[in-house]
Parts: C-alpha cells; sequence; structure tokens
C-alpha cells in the first residue's frame, strides 16, 4: 500500500480506541466495517446526489422496478440513497443521531440495506447509541475523505486491511470464515501457475469462483494475481456464503474494488446452488474442515439419487460428518469444459484437512468419489501444509490442485508436495495460527510443485526429497476378501451340552431333561465328522426312548454347538460349495496393478493351500495415504517402528459385575486428560465397568495416540487405558517418545495400520547417550507443565462459597492471567526472549526493534539486530582465537584496522570453525559448529544489507513494509539458533574478594537482558578475577573467559554513565571501543610484538 493508502487505513482502525471500554477488541470491526462502507458510498453518491434526489421526487409515488432503473442511472452506480441526509448533517443532531443515521441507511437501494441488515448494522447503531458513543463515531467517519479521488485498488487495499486487522483481533471469525492471506495467496498461485502466457494475452476475460467465499480473501487473491500478469485484463468474480456477516464483508469488499458485487450470493451452497448452470475459469475455496451436512442431507440426497453425474453429486456421499468432498464435486461440476483442441477447461484448488485424502475405505462414498477424480484424470497434485497455519485450528492441511486441462507432462500423474517445514513462526500468534508463509517460502513452494517431474528420486537431502510424482494407479487399489474353509472336529464338552440344551428344538422336546441326560454320558466325547457326531446322539437319545429332532436348521445348530476349529478337522460344505471360516477371514488392500490371483498363490497358499478370494466381496479403492508424503529428513538409515516396538493389540472388556462378584478393586484408569498429569497409577481414578475395551499398560510402557506419547516412568505401577500402549524393545523409550510426538515422524496419520510403519531414525533410537538426554528434557516439560497449572487454577476448586466471594477471585485471576501472559511471552516469541535474557548488546538491540514503529526505524531494528548477534559471536569466537595462537596476533588484530563491518565478524565466526578444534573454553560456542544455519543466516542479513544500503532514491513506506517481510524472519531465524546465549552469563566485575585458599568472593553486575540499570549480583568462584573486568561463562565451577580488551563496562568521558563498550577499531597501540549509544572508549594495548 501506499503511504497514504496506509495512513488512511491505520485512522479508520484507530476509530476503535473509542471502543475501548465498552466494546471487545475483536468486535471493533463490526463497527469500523460497516461505517467505512457507509462513508464510501456517500462520498461515491455525493456528486449525483441532488440528480437522485429530483427523480427521487418524481417518481414518489412508483416504486417500481422502472423507478429503481432511474435512480441507478441518476447516482451513475449500481447503487443510491433517496434521503436528504448525510453523516454530516446526522453528526449535527447529537440528540438525534441514531434515529437519523437509521433513517439515512433505509434510504439506500435495496441491494446496499440487505448489506447493512446483513452487517446487523441497526443492532450496532443501538448499541453505539446506549453508550454515548454514537454520535462521536459519525463525527469522525464524517471527516474522512474516502471519494473519488481514492481509487477502487486503493479504497479495496483498506477495506482489505481492515478486515485483516478485524479476523485477527477476532480469532472466531477469522478462523470460521476467512483464509489466511498468506494461504489464499499459494492457492491461488497454484491455480494459475501453468497460466501466465494465456493470461497476459490482449483482451483477456477470466471467471472466479468461490462457492464458500468467506470474506472474499480467495477471490481477492486470484484477482490481484491476474492483474499483476495483465492490468487490463478483466476478471469476472462470483461467490457464494452461507454466514450473513462474511457476506457483508465480501459484498462490501467487491463494492469497494470496483467490482460487481451483485455476483456475491447467499446462502447454503449445498443446498441451494445461487450459480446453477454456470461455468468458471478458476475456482478456489477453503470449506470448514469436518463440518457435517446433515441441514441439507434431502436436497443433497435427492440430486444424488435423481440426478446422478447429471448434477453435482453423483460420484457419491461422504459420511454425513464431513461435506468436504461435496463441496469439491461441486466445484468439479462447474468446470468449463475442453473442447478436442485443448482449449477451454478449468483449473480448481481448495484447501482440506487430511480426511478427505483416506478416510473410507473401499466402495465407501470418500473413496468413489476419489476414484472418480482419478480415474478423470482430474488431480494434478496435493500440497500438503505447515501446522498452526490457520485460525483457530493447529491440524495440519492440504491444497489440492485439479484440472480437466492438466499439461501435457503431468497427465497421469499425480504431484505431491511435502512443505510443511516450509514456514516462518509468527511474532505473536493470531487466533491459534502461529505460523505463516512469507515471500521465500511461497516461492519455493511453488517453484516445487511447478518444477515437479515424473523422475526417478533425487539424491539424499535435496530439495526434490520433499516432492514425489506418482501414477495415478499409485493411488488405486484393489480390496480383496481371503476366505479359508472352515475345518472342525467335533467334541461334546460340559459347556457344549449345555448349548445343545438351550437350542430351541430339543427346549420342545416332549421331555427336554430326559433328553439332556440321555446326552450326559457322551460328555468327553469327540468325533473326526459331523455325521459321525450326529448319529452318535441320535443313538444316544432313541436308547432312552427319547425323540431326536431333526432338520437340516437344527443339524447346523448342533455343529456349533459342538463343532471346535481344527486345522486338521472335517471341511465344512454347505450346498456343495466350501464353508468360509469367518474367523479367518482377512481383508487385504492390494495395490491396483497386483494381479489378486497372484497374490494369493505367492503370498497365502504357501500357509493355506486351500484358501480362495471371495469374488463378490472385492472392491475397487482410492486413497491417497499422508505417508506418501513423509520425507526422511535426517541422514543415516531408518526402519518402521515395529523393528523397534511392540503394539499392545490384547484388549478386554471392563466387564460390568456380577452380583456373585467378591467385589474386587476395578483396575486404575489410564485416559488422555491424565496421561502427562500423574507419576504413578496410584493417582489414577478407578475404571468404570461399563463393559467398555481397554488394554492393559504399566511403567516402560509408551502411551498415548497420535502425536500426544508418553514413556510411563519405570515405577509407574499397573492401569488399563483406551489409548494405544507400545513396549519399547529395550532402553530406547524416550527416542521413541520424541520422535512419536514429532511432526517428523507420521505421527500425524491417523490410522493404527501407519502406526507399526512409521520411519524410525536407527541411529538416534540405538543410541543410549540420546536417550538419556531425551529422558530429562521430558521431564523438564512435565515440570513445567505442573508449575503452569498451578498458577491459575480452575477458580471453582477453591475454597470460596459466597458468590461474591467468588467474583472476587476470578477478578484476582484475570489479574494473574495478565501477568502471567506478560511472563511466558518471552517463551513464544523470539525477540521478547533475546530482550530478557540475551547478552545485554543483543537485549538492547532486540527492545529497541520490539518498540519501534515507524516502518524506517523497525528495518533499521532488525539489520543493527541481525549485525548485533554476529558482533556478540564474533566477540566470543575472537577471545576463543586469541586463547587459541596465545595472543591478539598481527593478523587477527589487521581486521580491525579500519574498524569492525558485519564481515568482520562473519570473517573471526569463520576462522574459529576453521582453526579451533576440540571444546572451546566456553563450550556452549561449539553449537555455532553445530549448527551452520547460524552463519548462513547471518550471511543472508548482510548480503540484504549491503544491497539495500546502495539502492539508489528514496525508498516509499510500502516497499520498506516488503524489506521488513523478508527480514524479519531471517533475524528471528538468526536470534532462535543462538538460543544458548540465553544460558551463558556476561558479567563486570567490581571487586574480588579473598575467603580461602580455593575460594573468592566476587561482587559486580549482571549484563544480561535489555534494562540498562544492570542488576547487581555475588558469588563465590574458585578463581580469582581481576576487577573492572567483563567475564563470560556458562558454568559457575568452571573458569570464567576473560574478554579484555574485546568488552569494557566502563564509564563513558561524555555522558558519565556506564555503559558496555564492544571492540571496533585497533590501531597505534589503542584498542577503540564502541558502545550502542555510539559513544567511543580507548584503552592502550601493548603486545609483546610491540614491546
Amino acid at each position: 500500500m501506499s503511504d497514504s493508502v496506509t495512513q488512511l487505513s491505520r485512522i479508520i482502525w484507530s476509530v476503535g480506541d473509542l471502543l475501548r471500554s465498552d466494546f471487545k477488541r475483536y468486535d471493533y470491526g463490526k463497527v469500523l466495517l460497516p461505517f467505512t462502507v457507509l462513508r464510501r458510498l456517500e462520498c461515491l453518491l455525493a456528486p449525483t446526489r441532488p440528480d437522485v434526489l429530483k427523480v427521487a421526487e418524481k417518481l414518489a409515488r412508483d416504486r417500481g422496478e422502472e423507478s429503481d432503473a432511474l435512480l441507478r442511472q441518476a447516482s451513475g452506480h449500481p447503487f443510491y440513497n433517496t434521503r436528504p441526509l448525510t453523516l454530516a448533517r446526522v453528526a449535527e443532531e447529537p440528540g438525534m443521531t441514531g434515529p437519523l443515521l437509521l433513517d439515512y441507511v433505509y434510504g439506500f437501494s435495496r441491494n446496499i440495506q440487505e448489506v447493512f441488515e446483513r452487517f446487523e448494522f441497526a443492532t450496532t447503531v443501538k448499541r453505539l447509541d446506549s453508550t454515548g458513543l454514537l454520535h462521536h463515531i459519525v463525527a469522525r467517519f464524517q471527516q474522512l475523505d474516502l471519494g473519488p479521488t481514492l481509487s477502487a485498488s486503493e479504497t479495496s487495499l483498506i477495506f482489505d486491511d481492515l478486515v485483516r486487522r478485524f479476523a485477527e483481533q477476532s480469532s472466531e471469525t477469522s478462523g470460521e470464515h476467512t483464509t489466511p492471506g498468506d494461504v489464499s495467496r499459494l492457492m491461488a498461485t497454484l491455480v494459475l501457475e501453468p497460466d501466465p502466457g494465456q493470461l497476459a494475452a490482449p483482451g483477456t476475460v477470466r471467471t472466479v469462483h468461490d462457492p464458500v467465499c468467506g470474506t472474499g480473501g480467495l477471490l481477492s487473491a486470484a484477482s490481484d494475481l491476474i492483474t499483476e500478469v495483465n492490468p487490463d485484463a478483466r476478471v469476472h468474480l462470483s461467490g457464494q456464503d452461507i454466514n450473513p456477516e462474511s457476506w457483508a464483508i465480501a459484498y462490501s469488499s467487491m463494492l469497494m474494488s470496483g467490482h460487481d458485487p451483485v455476483r456475491m450470493a447467499w446462502g447454503n451452497v449445498l443446498g441451494d446452488d445461487k450459480f446453477a448452470g454456470e461455468q468458471f475459469d478458476y475456482l478456489l475455496a477453503h470449506p470448514p474442515f469436518g463440518i457435517e451436512w446433515k441441514r441439507v442431507e434431502h436436497d443433497v440426497r435427492s440430486e444424488h439419487e435423481n440426478l446422478g453425474h447429471r448434477g453435482r453429486f453423483g460420484a457419491g456421499l461422504p459420511r454425513i460428518n464431513d461435506g468436504s468432498l461435496l463441496f469439491l464435486q461441486h466445484m468439479l461440476a462447474k468446470m468449463k469444459p475442453v473442447d478436442d483442441s485443448d482449449r477451454g477447461g478449468s483449473r480448481l484448488a481448495i484447501a482440506f484437512n487430511g480426511s478427505p485424502m483416506f478416510v473410507g475405505a473401499a466402495g465407501s462414498g470418500e473413496s468413489e468419489i476419489r476414484r472418480w477424480i482419478i480415474e478423470n484424470d482430474w488431480l494434478e497434485g496435493i500440497v500438503a501444509l505447515p501446522d498452526q497455519l490457520f485460525t483457530n485450528t493447529g491440524i495440519s492441511s492440504y491444497i489440492w490442485v485439479l484440472s480437466n486441462r492438466k499439461p501435457v507432462g503431468r497427465r497421469g500423474r499425480v504431484i505431491l508436495v511435502n512443505a510443511q517445514d516450509h514456514w516462518q513462526k509468527m511474532r505473536q500468534s493470531v487466533g491459534g495460527k502461529r505460523k505463516y508463509l512469507g515471500p521465500d517460502q511461497l516461492a519455493e513452494i511453488v517453484q516445487l510443485y511447478s518444477e515437479a517431474t515424473p523422475s526417478s528420486p533425487a539424491p539424499i537431502r535435496s530439495p526434490r526429497d520433499h516432492v514425489r510424482v506418482v501414477r495415478n494407479e499409485d493411488l488405486l487399489y484393489r480390496q480383496i476378501v481371503v476366505e479359508s474353509p472352515l475345518r472342525l472336529r467335533f467334541e461334546l464338552s460340559p459347556e457344549a451340552l449345555d448349548r445343545l440344551a438351550a437350542l430351541r428344538p430339543v427346549q420342545r422336546a416332549d421331555d427336554p431333561e430326559a433328553l439332556v441326560s440321555a446326552l450326559r454320558g457322551l460328555v468327553g466325547t469327540t468325533w473326526n465328522t459331523g455325521s459321525a457326531a450326529r448319529s452318535a446322539l441320535r443313538r444316544a437319545a432313541e436308547s432312552t426312548g427319547q425323540s431326536w429332532p431333526g432338520g437340516s436348521a437344527f443339524d447346523k445348530a448342533v455343529r456349533n454347538a459342538i463343532g471346535v476349529r481344527d486345522e486338521r478337522g472335517e471341511l465344512q460344505r454347505s450346498r456343495g460349495t466350501t464353508e468360509p471360516d469367518v474367523e479367518l477371514r482377512s481383508t487385504v488392500s492390494l495395490p491396483w496393478d497386483e494381479d489378486p490371483e497372484e497374490y494369493l498363490q505367492n503370498r497365502v497358499r504357501s500357509r493355506t493351500p486351500d484358501a480362495w478370494i471371495d469374488p463378490a466381496r472385492t472392491r475397487p479403492g482410492c486413497e491417497i495415504a499422508p505417508r506418501l508424503f513423509y520425507v526422511a529428513e535426517f541422514d543415516g538409515p531408518f526402519e518402521p517402528l515395529q523393528n523397534f516396538a511392540r503394539l499392545e493389540t490384547g484388549r478386554f472388556k471392563l466387564a460390568r459385575p456380577e452380583p456373585e462378584d467378591d467385589g474386587a478393586a476395578p483396575p486404575k484408569h489410564l485416559t488422555a486428560p491424565h496421561l502427562h498429569s500423574v507419576e504413578s497409577a496410584v493417582e489414577l481414578p478407578d475404571a468404570e465397568l461399563d463393559d467398555s475395551e481397554v488394554t492393559p499398560c504399566s511403567g516402560g510402557d509408551l502411551v498415548g495416540r497420535f502425536g500426544n506419547w508418553r514413556l510411563l516412568p519405570a515405577g509407574f505401577g499397573e492401569a488399563v487405558t483406551p489409548l494405544f500402549v507400545l513396549h519399547p524393545l529395550g532402553d530406547r523409550g524416550a527416542v521413541l517418545c520424541e520422535w512419536l510426538n514429532s511432526r517428523k515422524s507420521n505421527g500425524a496419520f491417523p490410522r493404527v495400520g501407519d502406526l507399526l510403519d512409521t520411519p524410525v531414525p536407527v541411529d538416534l533410537v540405538t543410541d543410549a547417550a540420546v536417550d538419556d538426554l531425551l529422558q530429562e528434557v521430558q521431564e523438564a516439560r512435565r515440570g513445567l507443565r505442573a508449575t503452569t497449572e498451578g498458577i491459575l487454577p480452575n477458580v471453582f476448586s477453591g475454597s470460596e462459597t459466597l458468590s461474591d466471594d467468588i467474583r472476587t477471585a476470578i477478578r484476582f485471576a484475570s489479574h494473574e492471567a495478565r501477568l502471567a501472559g506478560q511472563l511466558v511471552r518471552p517463551f513464544d516469541d523470539p525477540i521478547w526472549r533475546a530482550e530478557s535474557s540475551y547478552p545485554f548488546h543483543m537485549a538492547a538491540l532486540a527492545r529497541r526493534y520490539r518498540v519501534s514503529t515507524h516502518s524506517a526505524e523497525r528495518k533499521d531494528g532488525l539489520l543493527k539486530l541481525g549485525e548485533g548477534t554476529a558482533r556478540t559471536l564474533g566477540i566470543l569466537a575472537l577471545s576463543e582465537l586469541i586463547a587459541h595462537h596465545r595472543g591478539f596476533t598481527k593478523s587477527l588484530r589487521q581486521q580491525f584496522r579500519n574498524g569492525a563491518a558485519f564481515g568482520t565478524w562473519l570473517w573471526l565466526i569463520d576462522r574459529f570453525l576453521e582453526d579451533v578444534e576440540g571444546t572451546p573454553a566456553l563450550a556452549e560456542l561449539e553449537a555455532i559448529r553445530d549448527r551452520d544455519t547460524t552463519r548462513k543466516l547471518l550471511e543472508e542479513i548482510k548480503d540484504f544489507r549491503n544491497h539495500s544500503h546502495h539502492s539508489h532514491g528514496v525508498r516509499m513506506s510500502h516497499e520498506i513494509d516488503v524489506d521488513i517481510e523478508k527480514l524479519e524472519p531471517r533475524v528471528v531465524s538468526a536470534i532462535s539458533s543462538v538460543n544458548w546465549l540465553s544460558g551463558i552469563q556476561w558479567y563486570w566485575v567490581e571487586r574480588c574478594e579473598y575467603l580461602d585458599e580455593s575460594s573468592f568472593r566476587t561482587v559486580g553486575l549482571r549484563l544480561r537482558g535489555s534494562h540498562p540499570s544492570w542488576e547487581p549480583f555475588e558469588r563465590s568462584t574458585t578463581y580469582p578475577l581481576r576487577p573492572d573486568r567483563v567475564y563470560v561463562d556458562s558454568d559457575p565451577s568452571g573458569r570464567p573467559v576473560d574478554l579484555w580488551p574485546l568488552a569494557v563496562a566502563g564509564l563513558c568521558p561524555d555522558c558519565r554513565t556506564r555503559e558496555l563498550f564492544l571492540i571496533n577499531q585497533v590501531r597505534d597501540g589503542r584498542v577503540i571501543l564502541r558502545s550502542l549509544e555510539e559513544h567511543s572508549l580507548e584503552i592502550p594495548f601493548r603486545t609483546s610484538e610491540e614491546s
């Protein structure tokens, strides 16, 4: 945005300051958005207002369609207002502001009235009026110039910025109704990716549609990208949404940007398609994840059953609790056909969670929809996105790209891109959105997608490891049912006799008890064939004068009562065909290219020679398994989890107690809420004996579910759980737990079948030292969780019983919550973390950046923070080099001859990496060697600074904002990569006092955090330290590193305050140091070479 547009947007949002005491921040948009629309419309109508009023007066008695057309013609716009009012006139009547304002709004044409109705503007006006704010709001807005001098594109930018701010303040609204701008741009780019040549052609006209448009973000993103390629292109946007407020925002957004707002429809698209029969060039959508469609079930099923493929839902219907694939079918029905010359056609993108890729077995509605798409070769690619990218949900998401005009090289193939690591962390989360896609990440993802080819796999750890191109057939499979014959031997056990006695024909015999008694003599007898068993039973009954029931149904019941499965038993046949054993029945999913008969012959009949496949149960299926996106990001071999852990499959029911039970204590019940909060089974509640199925677990087991696992302590005891239970093979449970809880495993894949196939890094899992370290990390996490839970306990769990006391407790808890929010902020925001816990030099620069407001200040603050990081690391590296070379050598001093620059510090870091072998005196500095990303990030920041400083001309504010958007992720990543700096101590020694032969007392100031008044400290040490020197160490029992003459905490000769001075220049036997305040300090320095 230009500076003036940015300023205007900020002015409008600043009106929200008037609402602070009476409205929540997430309600600001409900006031500011409709008032912005109202003021813009008023300004646009101002030139023709007299003409409209004249026409309205003449047509006062004629309110038909013709009058509406004449009024539109008089206004010169597709809307008008027939009231002789303006916001300025309304503001002149403080006592009548509410009624006058509503009367003014009711004077608009019907299409605009509908917008304000969906905004619930009347309710907002009444609320503002009741709080005494309405007159002030009207007075502020009537001063804004939103007239024709502000272009439609500029107005659109302002409104989009307000919508974004509104979404950020309201996580509920942003999560349900809007798509984050970074995701919108990615989806639009992927849809338009192969078409830049077509879009650049003169006279280009394109139609874009979003059936669940929310506030219109996807439509705006597509329009912006098209006009970037061709500013003269005509882009026709249309959309539909069920949420009234979202529809009002989208309609207003189209109005502001110069698009025809009539094409924004309201209603449920599944039950009432407002654009029936229309087709579009591009379609984009982000339907709510996992939304049920029960409300429109009748309409959808009717269309499916009566119209089939002539309607929208011919391919199938998904589960009632997730309509995602219904929205996709709707979009596919609106693709333009492709002619014989490959002209026409459409492209679409839709954002889903993982479920639409794999939920539903072969033959289900979901599977049939996917198969229909694959067999028509419409699925072009899927991009796996990072988690925590959308508001109000932290789950992973996927962008599907489909087209009926796939480029020739992509036909018959599907591109799968794993972009889960392409993100930047937001400094402050917005409604659960903690990650975003910056320009670099967007470019990387699009490049991975566009350059994907169906070639052989690339070398390990190359960017192409994140891309897999599969054949359509690779996503199809056959589900077969393998049957094995039922083989029985026959045995009359006491239990079998009871089963015979319970048969209805036996119960209906003349003397059931006598009949059963006649059979008791056969108890314990075994027969090899059913006929022999039946004959023996009949003879025993008849020998006592009893009649033995007959009939095929009774014979089968007898067989079931006395038959015992035996692999060497009699083969059972029914009506001439072999009878299958349902307990041996197995369902198998075969790759599409695999011959079922070959599978049967090679894989089954080797152990079961008489097995067969039931052709009536064979089903085609289709799924996109999440494991296809898996990327082995570490070096070394990977093996499946089943090689390192055994899944406990034994489950039993918590049977309800019988009256004769002796009252044994029920087992302890471990559920998800208790998984991380208890240390022993003794702390668990007793299990409810409700016939639910559970699995036994005990200390040393891994218990949990996907993404949420815990290694139970060794002495945990025994319990039962509805969760999964893994038995680690050997003492490697901590590594497995950490791996399964990471996104780098396939822990997000919600199926048991995939769990044991999880790839596991062998070298790490088998390293006992790694396992021990991770046990410490996991214990610290649990301790932190317990501490935070104790800070803000449930307000109703206290001892208060009076309502007033509870209210007081709640108010106190709210104050504690605000304080806790400030205290934990450094844990979530790397800038705050650096400001509060890093060495003073970096901490102060972090604060300067955090509190900066203007774009130029923010960019300068980022660059200085990046260089300050390099300077801090460079000084530590230089101290190691001086110790290594036994002095401040000439080659080292020459680097400071003309003053230290960004490159000086990077050179020193490189020399440290090259020269210093083994563990340095400051052991944490070894992390630079382990994480070469720090060095690369600092190099990128330096190059960015040099390029920016060498550019010509004055940069506009919006250009600087773009620089900040690119630069901030690099700086944040750089300071995050050296988080070990928060664990080392920089301090200035005021005095060091002798205590005894082996200990000293040191008094001084701790140079940590951004506060200029450094914190005093006093501690004992085993080493004598020189006063007025700056030291650094991480282990109080180790030898501190003296940073003289590289760092001095001295009195500034100019301002007479103590500052931290860092080396900047060496010349003529003197070291010149400089502080953050640009003050200088000179100290003499002689080397042995100069003496």
